[in-house]
């Protein structure tokens, strides 16, 4: 059987139910099997053109996959965005997890705190217990019985298990950290286990939680997991049962000989499942359990658990390059785009575009990470030919509960009177699309972004959905793409039309509806212009709008106000219905420029609910401090 691994709370955050498309295809085992050629679910109409000729270019730009921590494979992640139609995947990895970056390498089981940190909590060992556990169940950190080839004397870890009936009861611990999730590629584990004698019907186990993919094999879709089940004795086997593989290992059971049991998942799984790609598996979750399926007692210990690692960042990021070639023609709907998320700390930026290294963290300003990202990432990503996005401004949270407005406010006064002063330290993007994050609202994360152009700081806004799960993409929270006006989906021309600000972003599941402005027939959306006309024409797109759903035209003034001005200064100055839009969905309007200002269009629908926005263009009547970089000249 396929087993769940989502904890309840990350899916109550973050689906918001059943019934999608996609959530219903693969939560209910419809999806196609691995081998097939996997086209577009015909959501979302043609791409339609720019004056320049571009097509508007659907974009995910914050997806992450087995190389990261949650239970996303990349099988699963190119199979969300060919069935909403999503033209180009960027994978976004964590770098410090490519690398291991202080990750747990040894526990001697001296308490359940897990191995000590550096920068992050621990996180430790939390019990766990189902079926029928009677009064031998239980367990816990002992001094003595340990193992001998552990440096580090004076401890393990008890388990113990009783069932009360023939049902299979279980107690142990579950490994509660980010400390250990990666890809399984190149890594195995090694543990010392002891077994008490006189029991049988029973075991002790190891459990490897791993990666979600579609239905393969005449198995349906689901998230699978490896059990290493440890037997006083028998003969080793394994075999798998849809999305579980058991390994039986045999080892003595007599209460005092210590024995080094040493599992590779990644050669279980290419022997389990052969249908599937190997490397596209990770370690989500870790477990040591006991198992009783009789009255029996069944009691053992772990101790010394080591976790072998023999890839690292670079060879880990080059693997997922050589996987991209080998899924596309699975998914040739859809171009993969490889970019990097550095985070080993706050902030957490996107790398996006041509020779991205994983970074080894040295260099100016090393010593302290803030210091790090702006003296020495942001322009290493720049001189290697790439973009910079600043990720979720407000925080990583994955709470989806709103705070209230006053702490918001508060929150974006204290966010942007940190980025504003820096000019967001340099980095091209921000992500601005989030109906909620870290308990921050869209208007919130929108009158950031507003906060920066009134200062004519210029960067592109995007939408994104930071998923790490790859089972449904529409109805996640956080679910909005970003579309691009470029001539293609290679690198070079979405990274041209990204730092143009020829980009607009929207929510997944609604209606898309393509958004442009052109001013005078001449300054594009993203652009920047400089004049002393009071008054210009600007030509407002949105193709596809509904019935029912208005584009709505806002402004706000260049005033350079700083942080004596911390709130957005946007007011709405337009509102277009699909009957006020010609037949191409364009809308032709005087707008005043008597006094330099920025405009942007947002697309409400019936319940005035923002489902859509545009990036700026800024009409200014004299060059800026810092001058206009130069791809948004107009």
């Amino acid at each position: 059987m396929c087993q769940d691994h989502f904890p309840p709370l990350a899916r109550r955050s973050f689906l918001r139910g059943a019934g999608v498309l996609a959530g219903g295809a693969l939560l209910s085992g419809r999806a196609p099997a691995a081998s097939a050629t996997v086209r577009p679910h015909p959501k979302r109409p043609g791409h339609p053109l720019d004056p320049w000729g571009n097509r508007a270019w659907s974009n995910a730009m914050h997806i992450h996959s087995s190389f990261s921590e949650q239970t996303a494979s990349m099988q699963a992640q190119l199979y969300q965005a060919t069935l909403n139609s999503v033209d180009v995947l960027w994978w976004t990895e964590h770098d410090w997890r490519l690398d291991g970056k202080n990750f747990w390498l040894v526990d001697s089981f001296t308490s359940l705190k897990g191995p000590p940190s550096k920068w992050r909590k621990p996180g430790g060992w939390v019990p766990r217990e189902t079926g029928p556990n009677g009064p031998g169940s239980g367990g816990g950190i002992v001094t003595t019985p340990c193992s001998p080839n552990d440096p580090v004397r004076g401890g393990a870890l008890r388990v113990s298990a009783q069932s009360t009936s023939s049902e299979l009861a279980t107690y142990g611990y579950d490994g509660n950290s980010q400390q250990y999730r990666d890809n399984l590629s190149g890594q195995s584990l090694s543990i010392d286990v002891m077994l008490e004698p006189s029991w049988t019907h029973g075991y002790l186990e190891i459990r490897v939680g791993s990666s979600y993919h579609l239905a393969s094999g005449g198995r349906p879709a689901g998230t699978y997991t490896l059990l290493y089940r440890l037997v006083p004795s028998g003969t080793a086997r394994r075999a798998a049962d849809g999305c579980t593989g058991v390994v039986v290992i045999p080892v003595v059971a007599d209460g005092q000989t210590w024995t080094t049991v040493k599992v590779t998942p990644s050669q279980d799984i290419a022997a389990l499942w052969p249908d599937l790609d190997r490397r596209d598996f990770s370690c989500y979750s870790l477990g040591l359990y006991a198992a009783s399926s009789s009255r029996k007692t069944v009691t053992g210990y772990f101790d010394y658990l080591r976790f072998n690692r023999t890839l690292d960042g670079g060879e880990l990021f080059a693997q997922q390059g050589d996987m991209m070639q080998e899924f596309a023609p699975q998914f040739p709907a859809v171009t993969q785009q490889q970019g990097l998320e550095v985070s080993l700390g706050w902030p957490h930026i996107n790398w996006f575009g041509p020779n991205i290294t994983v970074p080894t963290y040295d260099g100016p300003g090393s010593g302290k990470y803030a210091a790090w990202v702006e003296q020495h990432a942001i322009p290493m990503i720049h001189q290697a030919g790439g973009l910079c996005a600043w990720n979720h401004p407000f925080g990583t949270s994955f709470t989806t509960a709103v705070l209230p407005q006053s702490q918001q406010h508060t929150l974006l006064r204290r966010v942007a009177s940190q980025l504003l002063p820096a000019s967001l330290y340099g980095a091209d993007i921000i992500e601005v699309g989030y109906p909620e994050r870290a308990g921050v609202d869209l208007a919130h994360h929108v009158a950031l972004w507003d906060i920066l152009s009134r200062n004519a700081v210029f960067v592109t806004g995007n939408g994104t959905s930071d998923d790490h799960w790859g089972t449904d993409w529409a109805g996640l929270t956080w679910n909005w793409v970003t579309s691009t006006w470029a001539a293609s989906t290679a690198q070079s021309d979405l990274l041209t039309a990204l730092s143009a600000g020829r980009a607009y972003c929207g929510s997944l599941p609604a209606p898309p509806v393509a958004l442009d402005m052109l001013v005078d027939g001449q300054v594009p959306m993203g652009a920047v212009s400089v004049s002393s006309l009071a008054s210009r024409s600007l030509t407002l797109t949105a193709a596809g709008l509904p019935s029912g759903w208005t584009v709505a035209l806002v402004q706000g003034a260049v005033d350079y106000a700083g942080t004596s001005g911390l709130e957005s200064n946007a007011k709405q100055v337009g509102s277009f219905r699909r009957g006020d839009l010609d037949g191409q969905g364009k809308a032709r309007v005087s707008v005043d420029t008597s006094a330099s200002s920025y405009l942007r269009t947002e697309v409400l629908d019936p319940k005035g609910n923002t489902q859509a926005l545009s990036n700026p263009v800024w009409l200014l009547d004299a060059t800026p401090p810092k001058g206009i970089p130069p791809p948004r000249q107009a």
